[in-house]
């Protein structure tokens, strides 16, 4: 049996240990039990404590250490990390300040270098997999959220950089790139303002919102061995909305 085929296919992660950050949040709860459901001991955490979700401030190095020695100490070993603790402020690019855009910064670019460096050194020797958490507007920026477009934007070149330095250690990185998602904010916008979902829905090609599991699903693909030759991409899943926004 080969190594690609070497699990069920129904439970892909079977035994894996993943750490999720963010797994609070409706994308995050979505991610967690989609591993779950494909085998996997996962792990969540969050800047607030909830049900099965443990403490974690990304920005703080010392927490992310704490959070990844606590999963080893736990489970004996970790096998992935999804970086997915995120943050979007909207603001003019000529009205942002230093605060609004340090905090963005902080939470979506450096709290992912954290997690995934502290994740890459508790594999170390064993291999492993990182999946961070990018979007379509850091391939193609918006109005308003240039802080968070920076963000994401710099999101892909980290795991470019990581992905070419581990993958030598058996770690490979990779980026899965949500478009708009009826999730969160977002979905409570949307429930709120019928019209805005329509408008949307008119530019993005596919014709629709992206869904949590439709996200969930392909960081379940990047993390299984079904991605084994798969390091440093970005899978874009937006319905083609990147598309019509470059054709203006």
């Amino acid at each position: 049996m080969t190594k690609a085929t070497s699990r069920s296919a129904s439970r892909p992660l079977d035994g894996k240990v993943v750490a999720v950050t963010g797994g609070a949040g409706d994308l995050g709860r979505s991610i967690i039990c989609r591993l779950e459901n494909a085998g996997a001991v996962v792990v969540g955490c969050d800047i607030t404590e909830g049900q099965r979700m443990e403490h974690c401030d990304v920005t703080d190095r010392a927490s992310v250490d704490r959070f990844v020695r606590g999963v080893l100490e736990r489970h004996g070993s970790l096998h992935a990390m999804v970086a997915g603790a995120g943050v979007v402020e909207r603001s003019a690019a000529i009205d942002l300040d230093a605060a609004s855009w340090s905090r963005v910064i902080g939470i979506n670019l450096t709290g992912a270098f954290h997690a995934a460096q502290a994740a890459a050194r508790a594999m170390d020797g064993s291999g492993g997999s990182i999946v961070f958490i990018g979007s379509w507007i850091g391939v193609a920026p918006a109005r308003d959220l240039m802080s968070y477009c920076v963000s994401k934007a710099g999101i892909d070149m980290l795991a470019k950089s990581m992905a070419l330095e581990l993958a030598p250690r058996g770690i490979r990185v990779n980026v899965v790139a949500p478009g708009v998602v009826e999730a969160g904010v977002s979905a409570q916008i949307f429930q709120e303002a019928p019209e805005r979902r329509r408008a949307m829905e008119q530019v993005i090609p596919i014709g629709r919102l992206c869904q949590p599991e439709e996200i969930s699903s392909c960081v379940e693909f990047l993390l299984s061995e079904q991605a084994s030759y798969v390091t440093g991409a970005t899978l874009v899943v937006d319905g083609g909305i990147r598309l019509a926004h470059a054709g203006g």
